[in-house]
């Protein structure tokens, strides 16, 4: 039986922004298929999957305090997954295909 996967999304301050974080989070789960789950909100479990949303590529807001949050994370720092190089076209799209697989 399927359980719904709780993904979590946090984001950077957004001073350097060079793509909209907020468009690539609804991108990403827009193609996903039911039982994925997208929350800002904290729970008293871990999430099972946590997406940093950086807009730049300096990734400011990866804070160890935030590894607790999430049981595994997904990277995203301007125009990088998980510090490897994707063209803003290709992120969420990119991400989404990230998600679907096993961590």
């Amino acid at each position: 039986m399927d359980r719904t996967k709780r993904i979590g999304v946090k984001y950077c301050g957004g001073c350097n922004p060079r793509i909209d974080r907020v468009k690539l989070a609804q991108d990403i789960i827009q193609p996903l298929p039911p039982g994925f789950v997208l929350t800002e909100a904290s729970f008293d479990e871990p999430w099972d999957i946590g997406i940093l949303i950086c807009g730049c590529p300096a990734a400011c807001a990866e804070k160890p305090e935030l590894k607790s949050l999430a049981r595994n994370w997904l990277i995203i720092a301007g125009e990088t997954i998980d510090y490897e190089t994707c063209s803003e076209t290709e992120i969420a799209q990119t991400a989404a295909e990230k998600l679907k697989k096993p961590f």
